[in-house]
């Protein structure tokens, strides 16, 4: 009787083995199937979309020295196709960070200053190109998944880990509304530990912005200096100011 009552047992425990992996079978198909049409319907809405506005508030832990500190941030965010953004900062101060294919600089009107930046290096990463480009191909440069712990009925959350090594990146998280199949928020981790955290509302599409908000703008009493700190004379401004417009 004990080793029919134990076979009984062996069955019973074995069977639920199988339904168990079964399960977990059928639940990962689920979810990779449920990932594959969260990135194909959040890549076709923003590759339709030829520009847009936002506000958008940031939130950035840094773990220095052993401490962590979060500062905040908030403004407005201006992008339209081919490659082109702005970031006008609102608070904790005043600050406009602008960028195209070519060029990047970033105005603190209260240093009187704009810095210039090289784009092209500026925005090399897989990263920063995806992003730029319009959500194109997450895939072709992530590892992606879902996370169904941070996921809800209305909102789905992707963890993307870069194919290629990136010092400033190690994770990428991605909050997924599952109405609009809009990105609410953005929040990347580094390999020190800090974090910085992007919400993007009043999310709203436009057929294109006014072209002033990408061109340079020097105020009256600003200096500009180029990728080496050197202050450029008010014909080199005047000289890449029509060499942007022209483009």
């Amino acid at each position: 009787m004990r080793a029919m009552k134990n076979f009984h047992i062996s069955c019973g425990l074995f069977l639920f083995l199988i339904l168990a992996s079964m399960w977990c079978g059928t639940a990962r198909a689920n979810q990779a199937a449920l990932l594959s049409e969260i990135l194909k319907k959040t890549e076709a809405n923003y590759q339709k979309i030829q520009a847009f506005t936002a506000n958008f508030h940031q939130s950035t832990t840094s773990s220095a020295a052993s401490t962590m500190t979060t500062t905040q941030a908030s403004g407005k965010l201006f992008y339209e196709k081919p490659r082109q953004m702005r970031w006008e900062y609102e608070k904790p101060e005043p600050q406009v960070f602008v960028a195209n294919r070519d060029l990047a600089w970033l105005y603190v009107p209260a240093d009187k200053q704009i810095s210039l930046f090289d784009a092209k290096t500026l925005f090399a990463s897989p990263l920063a190109q995806t992003f730029f480009d319009g959500m194109v191909e997450l895939k072709k440069h992530f590892q992606v998944s879902l996370d169904p712990k941070q996921s809800s009925k209305a909102t789905a959350v992707l963890r993307l880990v870069p194919k290629q090594e990136d010092p400033n990146i190690k994770a990428l998280f991605l909050r997924i509304d599952l109405q609009t199949y809009k990105i609410i928020t953005i929040e990347s981790h580094d390999a020190l530990g800090n974090a910085n955290r992007i919400m993007l509302d009043s999310q709203n599409s436009v057929p294109q912005l006014d072209r002033k908000l990408f061109e340079l703008d020097t105020p009256p009493g600003v200096t500009a200096t180029d990728m080496d700190g050197r202050e450029l004379s008010p014909a080199e401004i005047d000289n890449l100011k029509q060499k942007l417009q022209s483009k």
